[in-house]
């Protein structure tokens, strides 16, 4: 064989082996890691509005898109991660002429679920939460929504939740003309 295909040969040979041995080198913190667990899991956001999702014409229910964060604000994606989560929607109560804030009311609906993937959406059919709600409504109506993240094989269980009032639970479909 000539120096130059032996060459060729040896160079090859170790680009194999260094592959082989470097592809088994991991982020610490990479949320699509093989385990169960959501690496860096410390916070969590989300987005909830009304949306169509069928056929027909009308509002079929609230639709919300969830956002997962590390400690440093980075957003993890990740899929294929089971885990619970609750939702609980609830009326609201008007605050008073001193300035007190809107605050939660009496309980509208509350459900469990499982989520798998960062970049699935969930929706909440109206017929879950629409009979606590006096409809048919020429309003708007708002709501507050609380949802708690049960991250996967935390142990201790951990719990992560986020409240916020003002989400439009119902919009009539004249308001948009």
């Amino acid at each position: 064989m000539r120096l130059a295909g032996l060459r060729s040969l040896l160079f090859w040979t170790v680009a194999i082996l260094a592959g082989g041995v470097l592809a088994g080198c991991d982020n610490p913190f990479d949320p699509l890691k093989t385990t169960d667990k959501i690496q860096g899991l410390t916070f969590f956001d989300f987005t909830a509005a009304q949306a169509h999702w069928d056929s027909d014409p009308e509002w079929d229910g609230l639709q919300i898109s969830m956002s997962y964060f590390n400690e440093f604000g980075d957003q993890l994606n990740f899929h294929d991660k089971p885990h619970q989560l609750t939702i609980e929607l609830y009326s609201e109560v008007a605050g008073d002429a001193t300035g007190d804030p809107v605050t939660r009311g009496g309980l509208l609906a509350s459900f469990d679920l499982e989520y798998s993937n960062s970049d699935d959406l969930i929706n909440v059919p109206i017929e879950f939460y629409g009979g606590s709600l006096s409809l048919p409504s020429t309003e708007a109506v708002t709501g507050c929504v609380l949802i708690r993240v049960f991250p996967p094989q935390q142990s201790p269980q951990r719990e992560l939740f986020f409240f916020t009032c003002g989400v439009e639970l119902f919009t009539p479909e004249d308001a948009l003309l």
